[in-house]
């Protein structure tokens, strides 16, 4: 498979108790990964896989361990703007298949 796009890995830190407050973990960098990132949508995910899930891209990837729901790429588009997109849907092949919704 041929990724042409360069992604930053993120996942979320344990979250913490503190006097009976839950205090979310904060993302952090695991390590850069090359995917291929294309468009996708809640239509066609419940069409291809049966899940209703709002998402707007799909990512293919060698499978990796480090990836997980909740894991947040990192991308920055020619322009310079950084997007970010958090796994919704993994599914599994040889490699990995990721559906994903763009986040601020």
């Amino acid at each position: 498979m041929f990724y042409n796009f360069k992604v930053g890995l993120w996942n979320r830190l344990p979250s913490t108790k503190v006097n009976g407050i839950t205090i979310p973990g904060v993302l952090t960098w695991v390590k850069d990964s090359m995917v291929d990132l294309q468009p996708y949508s809640t239509a066609l995910l419940l069409k291809d896989y049966g899940y209703s899930i709002e998402v707007n891209k799909r990512i293919f990837m060698d499978a990796d361990p480090d990836v997980k729901i909740g894991t947040v790429f990192y991308y920055t588009n020619p322009q310079g703007v950084v997007e970010k997109y958090e796994v919704k849907v993994v599914i599994p092949w040889d490699y990995m298949e990721l559906a994903c919704l763009g986040v601020i």
